[in-house]
């Protein structure tokens, strides 16, 4: 692998075209251009750093089934705002930086791999059992949990008749009954014969024994290379036997999906003339190769959303701020993720599509309402409904006169009047606000017997309440009060709402990055390359230091050789160190960061108990900790970092406010603080200049995204060309 110090370090200097101004942060210089893009459910994302930092985005739809496409359209709408085209582009690009829903598509369509399971006998019912009754409300909302009769568990990704039971043992670490060689080459030939493409394999104890599962690995590779085999053993070596099983079986559902995807994007970028390196997004917030997503697709789950935090991250610490909610409204989704003391936790129970994964994930959670959200009336009750189901890209909303016959979030953010269509996206789209009318006044407001706007401005307030209940459940629900954040507003649908939710939670001030609609690529320019290394040991007080010192001694060898394998200098190298403790006989753990460098004192191992128990307060409250009740340490991890340079922006001079200059007419829109439908301005963000404040109702239109601008609200751009709105601020002069 190329040495990627060395190589793909930018000097940033100049002003972007259509993003931010960035300096560089290192001195070593990119021979070439740096590329992000990032497929979502309905847009596909891009932004390219030229060697000389510029930044220039682009946004166009997803297509589907083939990715790539909507790529490389995406891409060329970037080098429309560039002296260069696309195959020049790409063959001047030293890092192509990707993240994909690839994952989720495969598993939500069931089109993942035809797969089978390997598994010690006995326990060959693991993972259709679950966790027993949890795993039938498990991951369901909240009003289909109170339907005990209907609920029930998720369809297993693989039949009962795909699991074969191996007649092997293993106690911690000693081996109790050796493995058989030809008992595994013959459930295997039944398995092929069924029909399976790949093979997962998790045996008991394998997180601290693991020969045998690396024996089946050697013996498929030897008898069956052309079968994708996942083991639990480099996958998930943790603890929790179904949690293990369910992420390594959904590894292999994934994994030839993923293999034959990279595989192709590979391919397809090379005929453009790229020779650079590809890396992708993991869920863990960090870069890795091709080769390695290929072994653990599992990790490119919610890759995109966990870039759009990173970036939220960028865009708000050069501001210094670093208590930040991070809200991603798109087409398909809302995501949220907090940032607390600049501190990113992990997720405690990943999950997709209502099936259980164990890989570390940072925490973002989301529901199925954003711009694509369909709009629909129960059945029997006429009870107005957000989502589950999304228009997506196509046909997408009524409004966009592409086949689209329901109406959405977006039909009703433009019978709110906050959409001038004239202007949609620069005005390089067109919109059909009839159509919206249309639909929306057949299936919503006449059943409803309500007017048209009326009835919009309900479910405008419903939307709003829905995603301000799910902040609370992020933020209340664990001890974090809201108040004391700047909620960062990202993704193409998500300045139209954000002022409002952040009014219901009394969130002070809202972040509109220049960068909302491709924040997620954006991220990808900001982030490293990581890897995260983990070793399941329990330990119980007195903690020795020695025993701490050597696990940690034997994760942060292992990182350091995996990054210097991918060219990175010892002294570069950045180590993060973290231990999963919890209160004996309890099973909520939490990941409890070790704040010291280098070999461990006891007085760092009191530190980092007692910042535990700060943590657990703070998520179940004040006086909830108890010393006295026993400690354990259950798990030991070491987050290997390989720094690339990232752009860091650059101020802006900033003026006297007249934004006057940039005022595009007005119309009438709806805002509940006005109490009703009141004539509001538009206004250009392309001729807003930092330093000019709006501090009436309306909306500024970017070339990417809309802002709505609530009365008593005061927008701001600052010198970093976002736009900051202070809620109520306007109330309190």
């Amino acid at each position: 692998m190329s040495a990627l110090p060395n190589q793909f370090l930018p000097n940033v200097q100049e002003s972007t075209e259509l993003c931010e101004s960035v300096t560089s942060t290192r001195t070593t210089s990119l021979m070439g251009y740096r590329i992000g893009t990032d497929i979502g459910g309905t847009c596909t994302d891009s932004t390219v750093m030229d060697e000389s930092g510029r930044v220039t985005i682009g946004k166009d739809l997803t297509t589907y089934p083939d990715f790539s496409q909507g790529i490389f359209d995406s891409l060329s709408d970037a080098t429309g705002n560039m002296e260069v085209g696309l195959e020049e582009l790409l063959g001047d690009t030293d890092l192509f930086l990707h993240a994909t829903s690839v994952g989720e598509n495969a598993l939500f369509e069931r089109e993942g791999a035809e797969t089978g399971l390997l598994t010690t006998a006995g326990f060959e019912e693991t993972l259709h059992a679950t966790r027993g009754g949890y795993g039938r409300w498990s991951g369901l909302p909240f009003e289909q949990v109170k339907d005990i009769i209907n609920s029930d568990k998720p369809d297993p990704l693989i039949p009962r008749t795909r699991v074969e039971g191996l007649s092997e043992r293993a106690y911690r670490d000693q081996v109790v009954e050796e493995l058989d060689d030809q008992e595994v080459l013959e459930a295997v030939d039944g398995l092929v014969e069924d029909g399976v493409e790949s093979v997962a394999t998790c045996l008991l104890w394998s997180f601290r024994s693991p020969a045998h599962e690396r024996r089946v690995k050697d013996l498929l590779a030897e008898h069956y290379p052309d079968l994708y085999v996942s083991v639990s053993s480099d996958v998930s070596p943790t603890m929790g036997e179904y949690e293990r099983t369910s992420t390594t079986v959904l590894n292999a559902y994934l994994g030839p999906t993923a293999e034959e995807y990279l595989t192709n994007l590979q391919t397809t970028l090379t005929e453009y003339g790229f020779d650079g390196l590809l890396l992708l997004m993991f869920s863990h917030g960090g870069l890795v190769t091709r080769q390695d997503a290929i072994e653990r697709p599992v990790g490119l789950m919610e890759s995109g959303p966990v870039g759009g935090l990173l970036g939220s991250q960028f865009v708000a610490n050069r501001r210094g701020v670093d208590n930040i909610i991070s809200t991603d409204m798109g087409g398909t989704t809302f995501k949220v993720g907090v940032i607390d003391d600049n501190r990113i936790e992990y997720a405690d129970e990943p999950m997709v599509g209502r099936h259980h994964y164990q890989f570390p994930k940072r925490d973002i959670h989301s529901i199925a309402v954003a711009g694509g959200s369909i709009i629909s009336l129960e059945e029997g009750t006429n009870v107005p409904q957000v989502g589950p189901e999304s228009a997506g890209s196509d046909p997408g909303p009524a409004c966009y006169g592409r086949g689209g016959d329901r109406p959405t979030v977006t039909d009703v953010d433009l019978v709110q009047g906050y959409f001038a269509p004239e202007y949609f996206l620069g005005g390089g789209k067109e919109m059909d606000a009839d159509r919206a009318y249309e639909v929306f006044d057949e299936q919503v407001a006449g059943p409803l017997g309500k007017s048209t706007e009326e009835a919009a401005a309900d479910i405008y307030k419903l939307i709003n309440s829905i995603i301000a209940d799910l902040l609370r459940e992020t933020t209340v629900e664990k001890g974090i009060d809201p108040r004391k954040f700047t909620l960062v507003a990202i993704g193409g649908a998500a300045g139209m709402h954000a002022a409002s939710y952040a009014r219901e939670l009394d969130i002070p001030e809202v972040l509109v990055p220049h960068t909302a609609s491709v924040n997620s690529a954006l991220g990808l320019l900001s982030t490293d390359v990581t890897h995260e290394h983990l070793d399941v040991k329990g330990m119980e007080p007195p903690f020795g230091v020695d025993e701490v010192n050597e696990v940690f001694g034997d994760l942060s060898a292992t990182a350091r050789e995996k990054l210097a394998s991918e060219g990175f200098d010892a002294e570069e190298i950045r180590l993060e160190r973290s231990i999963s403790m919890r209160y004996q006989r309890q099973v909520h753990e939490l990941l409890t960061p070790v704040e010291a460098a280098g070999q461990l004192t006891q007085a760092d191992i009191d530190a980092t108990v007692d910042r535990f128990e700060e943590l657990y307060e703070q998520r179940y409250g004040e006086g909830s900790a108890f010393k006295e009740g026993g400690i354990e340490m259950t798990e030991f991890r070491v987050r290997g970092v390989g720094p690339l340079t990232t752009p860091d922006l650059k101020e802006h001079p900033v003026s006297e406010s007249n934004p006057t200059r940039a005022r595009l007419g007005s119309k009438e829109m709806h805002f509940e603080a006005a109490g009703g439908r009141v004539d509001a301005s538009l206004y250009d963000f392309e001729e807003l200049t930092p330093g000019d404040e709006i501090t009436e109702p309306g909306v500024i239109l970017t070339p990417v995204t809309t802002i709505v601008v609530n009365p008593g609200d005061v927008a701001r751009m600052d010198r970093y060309k976002n736009i900051r709105i202070g809620i109520e601020e306007g109330n309190d002069e």
